[in-house]
């Protein structure tokens, strides 16, 4: 029934969680002979990168890794590692890897033994989400301002769009997925074609599912807002289909849900389905069960279906061989490829196409490596966290295409809230393969108007001059000598098989959407399609740099958050970690004030607490200021005005909370978050000095989503009459015009030849005119 799709599937989580990292060759000649250990390299190596890093730069005598071997059982391997000096600390239960500690002798001499797999370095995390989402642009996307008309500034968050995460389940219990307003609904099916039944936490065994939901939507409540998903304004419907092991069976049970609930009226405004799961490689086969049920979830109820290409990528950079999922070559679906957290290469896990066959080829790509998001308590890859030394209770960082893929799922809910429009194509995807006839025939090969405006906005990233061969340094881009007529695609956009168009750009794609659904309001009787809105969108300069001009000396901004005991009890905390959110001070700012609320009393969480705000002047990581506690307790307000001096400007501040009270526990519910937590909303306004004729400039540094943005407020009681000039970059939507059509007989940018036929034409004219008059003079004499 299930065709060629009808094994078992296997969560991509799985490679990832614990197995994926960079590795690299690194032989040692142990000076004996012993047939345990490799006399030779293995392709792509056993060591991360970092590792390599650490092992050649100075460190510890001692050291902690974390290794993966073949497979089980690994008692003899723990053995091995024990022979040669290492400590055994711990081992997984899900995966055959285990948690040691050795000198770099020991660590290169278990390198080169013949079942390890890969080692990875037990270092401190310092990388955080946030810069994955500017990698693709998400927070320039939700920081440019929407001018509609003068005075009317929208922002595009993925407000209204719901997306499902069809996975190991969500923990809705996480600040960042509040069960009931964000993620709307979470069933679990123990069984395929069991009844579905509802629970604030379907993601008790493995953690996965948080953390994709996080990534799509989470709304950084734990982190102030540093950690927000790609689409902090959706909702989320989570479906859990399986703990650690899925099947094809479970997984077609989840996406025939969707379909049902997906149907027109379409009641939760289901438009995206997000899936980091799949098979073995394997091409497109249009009658899968899963090709099937995906074709009509958006075809017939115009819902994205984005899948994860897979993570066998690892030894396969030239693309010599299909490493590719089959269900994220669906052409109706998009698949997502993983590159590195800032964009500068594929991920070296990341499953590829096969050369010479793009419509193996990714659809694009997103990062994917060491990504920052929700973190589920209990579970799997919560106990590996920690175990690493994480001391982060509510973000953990994990890699894989699985971690790619909810990146391009909340761009697609960004893109929907601008265009509600958007739907199927009447393009074809990719193909080179050998029955074309075949291929263009079948309508359901058609891809999503989203996917086509994400491949031709993609950023098609460069080779770095290493070759494919050299898996330890090359960046997996193939080098132009690789690349054949295969690895263009439409429009002559280049193309490979590791990254297909290339990585997302999130301030283009929404930028696309807005024109072209501007253009579908404005002009009806034109069909538009995404080409039309993306040449109008560039050559009319939509997107652009522009200021905001208001009669004020004030700015405003503000957010909200939730409090956590956990904020502040951690040993050398992180600012996101503590509930920091980061200020601009300009120049000319002379005064801050603060207004801080947040409840008391909380009967239906059983929390009684008290707030405070502190600040970091300098942003260093150590608070140089907190407001007192007490002068509040019954008002549930905390409020400061603080003058600025002029050495204090043009810098972050770094604003925190810290707090203190008691949560009631309930003994036989409360299992994970059962901290105090306490909901605050944080109001700033900063007074600049604008003088009574000036035009004060305001330049602030590029967004971030642990800036909190200003906006020009309300002038303050001192205003004496200047102004303030608020520099940003905006979507101007009144630009959206239909370009001129080009004159008949005029080549673009060519010579107007039509005059030369009307001068000939005079010409002709004018001669027989002159003719015929002579001829009559004539014929008169």
């Amino acid at each position: 029934m299930f065709s060629s799709l009808s094994r078992r599937f296997t969560l991509l989580a799985l490679l990832t969680t614990m197995v994926l990292v960079i590795p690299q060759g690194s032989a040692l000649d142990v000076g004996r002979i012993d047939p345990r250990l490799r006399t030779h390299d293995i392709p792509g190596g056993s060591v991360d990168p970092y590792l390599e890093k650490v092992l050649e730069g100075d460190h510890e005598e001692r050291m902690r890794v974390l290794v993966r071997f073949s497979s089980w059982p690994i008692e003899d391997d723990i053995g091995f590692a024990r022979e040669i000096g290492m400590d055994h600390l711990c081992t997984m239960k899900v995966l055959p890897v285990a948690w040691l500690e050795g000198t770099e002798e020991q660590i290169r001499t278990l390198s080169n033994y013949r079942r390890t797999e890969w080692m990875e370095y037990d270092g401190d995390l310092d990388l955080f989400m946030e810069r994955s989402l500017t990698t693709i642009n998400a927070t320039v996307a939700w920081n440019s301002w929407i001018e509609r008309t003068p005075n009317r500034y929208e922002t595009i968050d993925g407000s209204g769009i719901t997306v499902v995460v069809l996975d190991t389940g969500i923990d809705a219990g996480h600040p960042d997925l509040d069960y009931g307003e964000k993620t709307l609904v979470n069933l679990k099916a123990d069984i395929p074609g069991a009844p579905w039944y509802e629970l604030e936490n379907s993601d008790t065994s493995y953690g996965h599912g948080t953390h994709c939901a996080g990534t799509i939507a989470g709304n950084g409540d734990a982190s102030a807002g540093a950690r927000s998903g790609v689409a902090p304004g959706a909702n989320l419907i989570g479906l859990c289909v399986g703990d650690v092991g899925i099947t094809l069976t479970n997984t077609y049970y989840g996406l025939e849900w969707v379909y049902e609930n997906s149907r027109p009226p379409n009641p939760y405004n289901i438009k995206v389905v997000s899936n980091s799961w799949g098979g073995g490689a394997a091409e497109y086969n249009p009658q899968d069960a899963t090709s099937l049920i995906c074709q009509k979830i958006t075809f017939e109820n115009n819902v994205l279906v984005v899948f994860a290409m897979g993570n066998a990528g690892s030894g396969d950079h030239d693309g010599s061989e299909l490493t590719a999922s089959p269900t994220g070559l669906i052409p109706s679906n998009i698949g997502v490829a993983a590159t590195e957290r800032d964009g500068s290469g594929i991920a070296y896990f990341s499953s590829r196409g096969e050369k010479g066959k793009n419509h193996t080829y990714p659809d694009v790509a997103a990062p994917g490596v060491k990504i920052w998001s929700a973190h589920a308590r209990l579970t799997e890859i919560s106990a590996m966290s920690k175990l690493r030394g994480n001391p982060n209770p509510y973000y953990l960082a994990i890699s894989g295409t699985s971690m790619a893929t909810p990146h391009v799922s909340g761009l697609a809910a960004l893109m929907f809230q601008a265009a509600p429009s958007l739907r199927i194509s009447d393009r074809w995807e990719d193909y080179s393969g050998d029955d074309p006839e075949a291929w263009y025939s079948n309508t359901f090969n058609r891809i999503h108007e989203i996917e086509w405006i994400m491949e031709q906005s993609a950023r098609y990233i460069q080779p770095d001059g290493i070759p494919l061969s050299d898996e330890s340094g090359d960046n997996g881009v193939p080098e132009p000598g690789d690349r054949g007529p295969t690895e263009v695609g439409w429009d002559g956009k280049p193309i490979d098989w590791a990254q297909g168009y290339g990585l997302v750009d999130a301030e283009k794609c929404v930028g696309i959407a807005l024109t072209l659904q501007e253009l579908r309001d404005r002009w009806p009787q034109t069909e538009w399609n995404v080409n039309d809105a993306i040449r109008i969108y560039e050559e009319r300069e939509v997107f652009h740099r522009s200021a905001i001009t208001a009669e004020t000396d004030i700015l405003e901004t503000g957010w909200e958050g939730e409090f956590a005991r956990y904020a502040q009890d951690q040993d050398g905390p992180l600012l996101v970690q503590n509930q920091s959110r980061l200020i601009w001070i300009p120049e000319h700012a002379v005064e801050l004030s603060i207004l801080m609320n947040y409840d008391l009393v909380n009967i239906q969480d059983r929390t009684v607490g008290d707030l405070t705000f502190v600040i970091d002047f300098d942003n260093d990581g150590v608070f140089d200021y907190q407001h007192p506690f007490l002068g509040s307790r019954l008002t549930g307000t905390k409020s400061e005005t603080l003058p600025i001096d002029s050495e204090d400007t043009g810098r972050y501040w770094a604003i925190g909370v810290y707090g203190q009270g008691f949560k009631v526990i309930r003994p036989l519910k409360d299992r994970e978050f059962m901290e105090l937590r306490i909901e605050y909303t944080m109001g700033l306004r900063l007074r600049m000095d604008v003088g009574s004729q000036e035009d004060v400039v305001v330049s602030p540094p590029p967004p971030s989503s642990q800036v909190s943005a200003w906006m020009p407020g309300e002038s303050s009681p001192d205003h004496a009459g200047g102004r303030l000039i608020l520099e940003g970059v905006e979507y101007d939507i009144s630009r959206v015009q239909p370009l001129p059509e080009p004159e008949k007989g005029m080549e673009k940018g060519g010579f107007p030849w039509w005059w030369i036929l009307l001068l000939a034409a005079a010409v002709l004219f004018g001669g027989a005119f002159y003719l015929r008059k002579r001829k009559g003079r004539r014929s008169r004499e």
